[in-house]
């Protein structure tokens, strides 16, 4: 499955520098920086004969549909503008040229200087819209929809500090927010339960098992869009609805189409044991979200993994059972390792961070200790580690960098932002975690690097890996 037009075009009309030609090639730069979902099928060449990734072919159509209704203009060199970008896209503009505090009236007055008759109600209602905690926002179609403030939409820009002030909406500071529908089935915001620094999940963190139906058409939950969502036990199971932590993970197994399949992983997110009376066999339920979900057209299957061995029919009787416990499982590791490797195309934006940071760690585990057995040893020093790691650390010593106009890689001196105009980096533990174990990170043991080099600086040269001052010197 391939990523849509519209999410293309969306990454692309986020980041794209306004009042300015820019060719096809950086195009494909700004997207391919700020969107890292891309699919097996986006990556896959266009033809036998075309090598490029789809994807480079999808996003020539969304801006060929753009051209065509004015959005963005064109010229002979096949270069693109935006003149007239989205009102809520000149207020992106405006904050991040305005920093800390902002009022209403700056961002009004930033617009109307670098852009004629843009109306000003248009920008007070897109500053709601884009306000993660302003209650009015859901009163507008781009926020008709159910979601989390950390699942990267250019919808959740701001935050409201108070009347006609706002701030750059930072999650880590200003907590996650959500969109959901109450019980009068309109829409509206709460601050979420869900921490900004959502632990990223590994596959040991699949701990438990739930075989899910639906009395009308025997399959459930694979049409839901509202996340999260409560997820029903049989009554004579109400003592152990609560049983799974919230952080653990649940993998769902059901029949679709008749064929027996695994379709979610689901979390916990609260303790609340959930009543519904006009439920008459399944009165009791948990609210979990998904960070993963497959539908009706690409379940898996489960004679398609290494799961077809496991007798999984009449298990859990509804109930979430440990898979620990689960007969004739005596491979756990490789099991939710290979069921994750599954689910993997399928994860929530907000929950991507746990597919990249488990690839780069075993990557790098891979590379630095390539003696660790798979089933007894790397999944365990998986979890360690990316528990371990700290993705904020990362981020403050990049922006730190940014800050100073030194956003470069620190071995060859490349410049993202000289040569492409990009806010991007690679960042290298100049001490690999898998190494030492627990520590504490500070910013001198991080070190901002290209690909290239990061690539080179974990790599063995006559059995041994170089420092930053090794490469250095080497590529000199």
């Amino acid at each position: 499955m391939t990523t849509s037009i519209n999410t293309l075009w969306t990454i692309l009309v986020s980041n794209i520098p306004l009042r300015q030609w820019i060719n096809i090639k950086e195009l494909y730069i700004i997207v391919q920086t700020n969107y890292k979902y891309f699919t097996a099928d986006d990556l896959a060449p266009v033809t036998d004969y075309n090598n490029e990734p789809t994807w480079h072919r999808n996003l020539r159509s969304a801006l060929q549909n753009k051209e065509r209704t004015g959005e963005i203009l064109y010229d002979e060199n096949a270069n693109y503008r935006i003149d007239k970008p989205y009102v809520w896209r000149m207020i992106k503009e405006a904050v991040h040229n305005l920093e800390g505090q902002i009022s209403y009236s700056q961002i009004k007055e930033y617009i109307s200087n670098n852009w004629n008759d843009v109306n000003q109600e248009t920008i007070t209602a897109q500053i709601i819209v884009l306000s993660v905690n302003h209650n009015s926002r859901t009163h507008y179609p781009e926020n008709q929809k159910a979601r989390l403030t950390n699942e990267n939409s250019p919808y959740d820009l701001l935050y409201n500090t108070r009347r006609g002030q706002v701030e750059l909406y930072n999650p880590d500071q200003h907590g996650v927010w959500e969109i959901f529908k109450n019980e009068n089935e309109t829409f509206s915001i709460r601050l979420s339960n869900i921490s900004a620094s959502e632990r990223v999940f590994t596959p040991t963190d699949i701990i438990w098992f739930k075989n899910v139906t639906n009395s009308t058409n025997g399959e459930a939950y694979l049409s839901i869009e509202n996340n999260p969502f409560v997820i029903h036990f049989p009554n004579k199971h109400k003592t152990n609805v609560l049983s799974p932590a919230i952080g653990e993970l649940i993998l769902i197994y059901q029949k679709v189409n008749g064929v027996a399949a695994f379709t979610h992983l689901v979390t916990p997110i609260d303790n609340e044991l959930i009543e519904d009376e006009t439920r008459a066999n399944f009165r009791y339920g948990r609210r979990v979200r998904f960070i993963a979900k497959k539908d009706r057209e690409n379940y898996i299957p489960v004679a398609t993994t290494l799961w077809k061995d496991i007798n999984l029919s009449g298990i859990t009787q509804g109930n979430a059972c440990k898979l620990e416990n689960v007969k004739g499982i005596n491979n756990l590791d490789e099991l939710v390792f290979d069921i994750w490797q599954h689910f993997q195309d399928s994860f929530t934006n907000s929950d991507r961070q746990s597919v990249i940071t488990t690839s780069s760690i075993i990557n790098e585990i891979e590379t630095n200790n390539p003696n660790i057995s798979v089933a007894e040893g790397e999944l365990k020093l998986v979890s360690h580690l990316v528990r371990e790691r700290n993705q904020k650390i990362i981020g403050k010593k990049k922006r730190e960098a940014i800050r100073n106009g030194n956003l470069k890689c620190e071995v060859c001196s490349f410049s993202f932002i000289d040569t492409f105009n990009v806010e991007f980096i690679e960042c290298h533990h100049i001490t690999p975690i898998s190494t030492t174990g627990v520590r504490e990170t500070t910013l001198a043991d991080l070190a901002l690097v290209c690909a290239n080099c990061h690539r080179m600086l974990h790599t063995k040269f006559d059995g041994q890996y170089l420092s930053i001052d090794d490469l250095r010197t080497k590529i000199e």
